[in-house]
C-alpha cells in the first residue's frame, strides 16, 4: 500500500508543479475528480489507461512516475526527454541543437578543469 501512496504524492507533485488544479486534471484526463483524488490521497491504484492519460497531460513518462528506485541518472535522462517531448514539433529541432552545444561547451570546461593547474599555466 505504501507505493499507491507514493505513486499518489508523484502525482500530486507533478499536477502542482503543472500548475494545474485536481478538477483540469481530471477534465484533460477524462477521468473524474473522485478518481484523481482518491489516487494522490493512495487510496485509489490507477489502472494503465489512467496512468498514461495522467503522464501525458503532465508530460511525466511512466518510468519517472512508477519506478520509485529509479536512478539519478535515469531520472535525469527522463527528465530531459519529457522536456524534449513537450516542446512544439516546430521547437525540438531548436531544443536540441541549443543541448548539443551547451553539451559541448560543459564538456570542454570540465576537460580545462580537471587538467592541473601548474601544467595548465607551464603551457602558456
Amino acid at each position: 500500500m505504501e507505493l499507491i501512496k507514493e505513486l499518489g504524492r508523484r502525482i500530486q507533485k507533478a499536477r502542482k508543479e503543472k500548475g494545474l488544479t485536481q478538477q483540469e486534471l481530471a477534465d484533460l484526463s477524462h477521468v473524474s475528480l473522485k478518481h484523481v483524488q482518491g489516487c494522490e490521497r493512495g487510496v485509489k491504484n490507477p489502472s494503465f489507461e489512467v496512468l498514461r492519460a495522467f503522464c501525458k497531460v503532465l508530460n511525466l513518462s511512466l518510468d519517472s512516475l512508477m519506478n520509485l528506485d529509479l536512478p539519478e541518472d535515469e531520472q535525469a535522462a527522463n527528465d530531459m526527454r519529457q522536456l524534449y517531448l513537450s516542446c512544439p514539433p516546430a521547437a525540438r529541432k531548436v531544443l536540441l541543437n541549443s543541448t548539443r552545444a551547451l553539451t559541448d561547451e560543459l564538456k570542454e570546461m570540465v576537460q580545462t578543469a580537471e587538467v592541473d593547474p601548474d601544467e595548465h599555466l607551464e603551457n602558456k
